[in-house]
Protein backbone atom coordinates (compact mmCIF):
# COMPACT_ATOMS: atom_id res chain seq x y z
CA UNK A 1 0.00 0.00 0.00
CA UNK A 2 1.17 3.58 -0.81
CA UNK A 3 1.84 6.26 1.68
CA UNK A 4 -1.32 8.26 -0.78
CA UNK A 5 -3.18 5.13 -0.13
CA UNK A 6 -3.14 5.09 3.62
CA UNK A 7 -3.06 9.03 3.84
CA UNK A 8 -6.34 8.76 1.72
CA UNK A 9 -7.69 5.96 4.08
CA UNK A 10 -6.77 7.79 7.07
CA UNK A 11 -8.55 10.98 6.29
CA UNK A 12 -11.84 9.34 6.40
CA UNK A 13 -11.74 7.36 9.86
CA UNK A 14 -13.49 8.94 12.39
CA UNK A 15 -11.80 12.02 14.05
CA UNK A 16 -11.16 9.58 17.32
CA UNK A 17 -9.23 7.24 15.57
CA UNK A 18 -7.26 9.45 13.64
CA UNK A 19 -6.42 10.77 17.33
CA UNK A 20 -5.34 7.24 18.13
CA UNK A 21 -3.05 6.96 14.75
CA UNK A 22 -1.62 10.70 15.66
CA UNK A 23 -0.66 9.83 18.62
CA UNK A 24 1.02 6.63 18.13
CA UNK A 25 3.16 8.13 15.17
CA UNK A 26 3.92 11.11 17.42
CA UNK A 27 5.34 8.17 19.86
CA UNK A 28 6.76 6.51 17.35
CA UNK A 29 9.28 9.22 16.62
CA UNK A 30 9.66 10.87 19.82
CA UNK A 31 9.65 8.17 22.07
CA UNK A 32 9.06 8.97 25.91
CA UNK A 33 11.04 7.00 28.58
CA UNK A 34 8.72 4.48 30.00
CA UNK A 35 10.19 5.72 33.78
CA UNK A 36 8.64 9.32 33.01
CA UNK A 37 5.54 7.52 31.39
CA UNK A 38 4.63 5.59 34.42
CA UNK A 39 5.18 8.46 36.93
CA UNK A 40 3.05 10.69 34.91
CA UNK A 41 0.24 7.99 34.87
CA UNK A 42 0.64 7.84 38.72
CA UNK A 43 0.85 11.40 39.21
CA UNK A 44 -2.62 11.82 37.08
CA UNK A 45 -4.02 8.89 39.07
CA UNK A 46 -3.09 10.82 42.27
CA UNK A 47 -4.78 14.12 41.01
CA UNK A 48 -8.05 11.99 39.98
CA UNK A 49 -8.31 10.44 43.41
CA UNK A 50 -7.92 13.90 45.00
CA UNK A 51 -10.29 15.21 42.20
CA UNK A 52 -13.09 12.60 43.33
CA UNK A 53 -12.80 12.32 47.33
CA UNK A 54 -13.01 16.67 46.77
CA UNK A 55 -9.80 17.33 48.14
CA UNK A 56 -8.53 18.84 45.10
CA UNK A 57 -9.26 22.66 44.07
CA UNK A 58 -9.28 23.55 40.74
CA UNK A 59 -9.75 26.43 38.81
CA UNK A 60 -11.03 27.58 35.18
CA UNK A 61 -8.75 28.02 32.33
CA UNK A 62 -10.12 31.74 32.20
CA UNK A 63 -9.12 31.91 35.48
CA UNK A 64 -5.82 30.47 35.23
CA UNK A 65 -5.09 32.51 31.90
CA UNK A 66 -5.64 35.57 33.51
CA UNK A 67 -3.44 35.12 36.50
CA UNK A 68 -1.11 37.97 37.05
Amino acid sequence: MSINEILKNALILPIDERIIITDMLTQSLNPMDKEIEKNWIDEVNQRLELLDKGELTTISSEEFFNED
